[in-house]
C-alpha cells in the first residue's frame, strides 16, 4: 500500500483524544467536575470522529480533456475520485511541471448541488455530496501548457477528509498523463513565389498554358474546348468565329524544411517570454510549412539531431500540415556525433527548394547546406540566433566574464562560417517575420538554375 493510501487520524484527532484520556482520570481522582464539564463537548467529538471513521479507500481515475493543444492553450485536468460514506470533502491538486501553469477557472456548479464553488489555480476543494452517474465525483483542474513539446501534466494528488477532520485520506499520488502542445506558428507571410515548380497543382503560374486560374490570352475555339471558357463578347464582334479564353497552368513545388535541433542555446520562457534558438526554429519551421502548404505546395520536413532524427515525407493537404506540427512537438535537442552528411538521405530531387531553420553553430547543418547548394539546388537558411525584435544574434546571459568572452570568440568564428556557406551559394536570412524571405525567393526564382537529385 502507497504511503498515505488510508484513512489515518488527522492531528486535530489525536490533540482531542489525548486531551481526553489525560483529563478525564485527573478530574476523577481529583474530584474536579468542572474540569469534566470542559472537556465533554471535546469527548464528544471524539466519539462522533470513532464513528463514522469510513471504512473504505476511495477509488480514483485520472484523465485530461485534451491529447493535442497548441502552445498557450488551455485543457481541463479530471480527477474523477469516489465519495465514500462518511467523507466530508475531497480535495485534488497538481504537482508543479515545467511550462505547465495552473488556471484559474470559473465559479462552476457541482453535478447535483446548485452552490458555486471557488476553483483555486492548480487544486479544488469540493464537497462529496455531487455524484456522476457512475458515484465518482469529479474534480477539474485548469492547466495552461506554455511551450511545445510533450509535457507532463501530473501527478494530481488528491485526498479527502472525514467529519471534524478527524480521519484523513491521502495525499495520494495518480500518476501523470503526457499533454501534447503543438507549435504555434510566427506570423509569416510572402509575396514571393517558390522558385522552379514542377508540379500541375498549386498557386504558382506556369510559364506554358494549360488549366489554371490566371488569364492568359484569348485564341481560336479547338475541338475539346469547354464552352464555358468561349468569350462571348469577342465572339461576337468577329466574322462568325468562336475565341475562348486560355489560362496559364497552375503549378506547385516541393519545399523541404531542414530543421536544425543539434543545439538550443538561450532559456526559453515559454510563449509570450523570451525564445531560445529551438523555440525560433520550431516556430519559424511551423510558419514556413502553414505558408507552403496554404498555396498548394508539397512540403516536407527532415529534423536534424542525435536523439530525434524525426522524417516527415512529402505531402500536401491540412491533415499533412497537422502531421508536420505534431512531429515539431516530438523535437528534442541532442548533438549527434560527427556524421558524413554525404550519407544523409534527404529525398530531395531537382527544382527543390531547401529551407534550413538553424542557430548555425552545428558543422554538420552547415556543411549539409552547402553541399546541398553544390547540387544545383535552391537553399535558404533561417539564422535561428537572430533575436526577431532586435535583429541582432541574441547575446551571452553568462555573467562570467571568462563565458562571456568565450561566447564572443564564438560568434566570430559562427561569422566566418557563414560567410563561408554564403560563398557557395547559399542564402542566408535572419528570421524577422513576414517578408522574410521575399528578396531571396524572388531572387533564387530568377537564377532558373537545375539541379541533380540529392
Amino acid at each position: 500500500m502507497a504511503r498515505g493510501d488510508a484513512w489515518r487520524p488527522a492531528p486535530a484527532l489525536v490533540r482531542v483524544v489525548t486531551v481526553v484520556l489525560v483529563t478525564a482520570p485527573v478530574a476523577l481522582l481529583w474530584r474536579r467536575p468542572d474540569l469534566l464539564v470542559l472537556v465533554s463537548p471535546l469527548a464528544m467529538v471524539m466519539a462522533w470522529s470513532l464513528a463514522t471513521r469510513p471504512d473504505r479507500l476511495p477509488a480514483r481515475r485520472f484523465a485530461l480533456s485534451h491529447a493535442q493543444v497548441r502552445e498557450g492553450e488551455q485543457a481541463l485536468a479530471v480527477a474523477d475520485v469516489e465519495p465514500v460514506e462518511h467523507a466530508d470533502v475531497l480535495a485534488a491538486a497538481l504537482s508543479p511541471a515545467p511550462f505547465v501553469e495552473g488556471v484559474p477557472l470559473e465559479r462552476r456548479t457541482v453535478v447535483e448541488d446548485a452552490d458555486g464553488i471557488e476553483i483555486q489555480p492548480t487544486s479544488v476543494v469540493v464537497d462529496a455530496r455531487g455524484r456522476l452517474d457512475d458515484g465518482l465525483r469529479r474534480l477539474i483542474v485548469g492547466v495552461r501548457v506554455t511551450r511545445w513539446g510533450v509535457r507532463r501534466v501530473g501527478p494530481v494528488q488528491v485526498g479527502a477528509v472525514s467529519p471534524w477532520g478527524s480521519f484523513r485520506w491521502g495525499p495520494t499520488a495518480i500518476e501523470p498523463l503526457g499533454l501534447r502542445a503543438i507549435p504555434e506558428p510566427v506570423a509569416f507571410d510572402s509575396s514571393a513565389p517558390a522558385p522552379h515548380p514542377r508540379g500541375l497543382v498549386g498557386m504558382h503560374r506556369s510559364a506554358r498554358p494549360g488549366q489554371g486560374s490566371e488569364f492568359a490570352t484569348l485564341r481560336p475555339f479547338q475541338v475539346g474546348d469547354r464552352l464555358r471558357h468561349i468569350h462571348w463578347p469577342r465572339s461576337t464582334r468577329g466574322n462568325g468565329e468562336l475565341f475562348v479564353t486560355s489560362s496559364y497552368a497552375d503549378e506547385d513545388t516541393h519545399v523541404a524544411v531542414l530543421l536544425d535541433a543539434h543545439y538550443d542555446l538561450g532559456r526559453s520562457g515559454g510563449v509570450g517570454g523570451r525564445a531560445s534558438s529551438l523555440d525560433r526554429s520550431v516556430r519559424a519551421a511551423a510558419a514556413v510549412a502553414e505558408h507552403f502548404l496554404h498555396q498548394g505546395d508539397r512540403v516536407s520536413l527532415r529534423v536534424l539531431s542525435g536523439r530525434t532524427p524525426l522524417t516527415v515525407p512529402v505531402g500536401t493537404g491540412r491533415r499533412h500540415g497537422v502531421r508536420v506540427l505534431d512531429t515539431l512537438s516530438r523535437v528534442v535537442p541532442a548533438a549527434a556525433e560527427r556524421t558524413d552528411p554525404a550519407r544523409v538521405h534527404l529525398g530531395v530531387s531537382a527544382g527543390t527548394l531547401v529551407v534550413m531553420i538553424s542557430a548555425l553553430v552545428s558543422p554538420d547543418a552547415l556543411t549539409q547546406a552547402a553541399m546541398l547548394a553544390r547540387r544545383g539546388l535552391p537553399v535558404v537558411v533561417i539564422d535561428a540566433l537572430v533575436e526577431p525584435s532586435r535583429g541582432e544574434v541574441v547575446e551571452s546571459a553568462e555573467k562570467d566574464p571568462l563565458a562571456r568572452t568565450a561566447w564572443r570568440i564564438r560568434m566570430l568564428e559562427r561569422d566566418r562560417e557563414v560567410r563561408a556557406i554564403r560563398a557557395e551559394g547559399v542564402a542566408v536570412v535572419p528570421w524577422l517575420g513576414a517578408g522574410s524571405l521575399d528578396v531571396v525567393l524572388r531572387e533564387l526564382g530568377r537564377r532558373g538554375r537545375v539541379g541533380r537529385p540529392a
